[in-house]
């Protein structure tokens, strides 16, 4: 298949791609979302449908449904980066699962930073968990931002959306990071665990059927930011 040759900033596929790279109802309508880097999309292209590969020069070893020859200006204002290595693409999204029967889940419960949320998913997938779950509140995990910290996580770790009561039905271990609750070395971990990390403004929201854990720190230090904290847990809760 030819590449087709793209320079107008105002054309209308990249305008279409500008607004899939920020849009999260877009993203989800379309079941797509824009990556970038050449080593992440060559990667995924063994996963996932390539619908369009952006690039400055022709490349044809990457399997992609349409291939596109842009300007830098283009990759620019659709991958939203100052410095874009000439890679871009728009791939096919993964379809949640069912993980009310999985080992071990990261729970991501409002967590409202997509820098925060893309590393939490990078360290559990990192660490062997067996999936993240989102309750409504909780950023978009295909976030440009998200994705960008998760380092492809987002596309391996699978993934589930579910509300708390749903969440809490399952029967599973409960864990709620709190300063409130027990701290981290006096407590025992016997799967199946759901960790649940909350939004660093709000705090943990009420789970019924949850015991409250915490990382002991030095006086004065009030709190750990959230994916430190979170990375902490995982290593302790991982699977040995």
């Amino acid at each position: 298949m030819l590449a087709k040759k793209i320079s107008s900033l105002q054309h209308p596929l990249v305008l279409y791609w500008a607004k899939l790279l920020k849009d999260r109802a877009l993203r989800s309508k379309s079941h797509c979302c824009i990556i970038t880097g050449e080593k992440l999309i060559r990667e995924l292209s063994n996963r996932l449908v390539i619908k369009s590969l952006i690039s400055t020069k022709e490349t044809k070893t990457i399997p992609a449904e349409n291939y596109f020859i842009a300007t830098e200006g283009i990759l620019k204002k659709i991958t939203g980066l100052a410095s874009p290595d000439g890679y871009a693409a728009e791939i096919t999204l993964p379809s949640p699962q069912d993980l009310s029967s999985s080992k071990r889940l990261l729970v991501l419960d409002q967590i409202q930073d997509p820098g925060n949320l893309g590393t939490l998913l990078r360290s559990a997938h990192a660490l062997g968990w067996d999936g993240a779950v989102f309750t409504p509140g909780t950023v978009d995990p295909f976030n440009d931002k998200a994705l960008r910290a998760a380092k492809g996580a987002s596309f391996y770790l699978p993934f589930a959306i579910e509300n708390r009561e749903t969440i809490a039905s399952w029967k599973h271990t409960h864990l709620i990071a709190d300063i409130r609750g027990e701290p981290l070395g006096k407590s025992a971990f016997t799967s199946p665990i759901a960790l649940i990390l909350s939004s660093e403004g709000q705090g943990p929201n009420f789970w019924p059927n949850g015991k409250r854990i915490y990382i002991p720190m030095q006086s004065g230090v009030d709190s750990l930011n959230v994916a430190s904290a979170g990375a902490i847990l995982l290593y302790a809760m991982r699977p040995i």
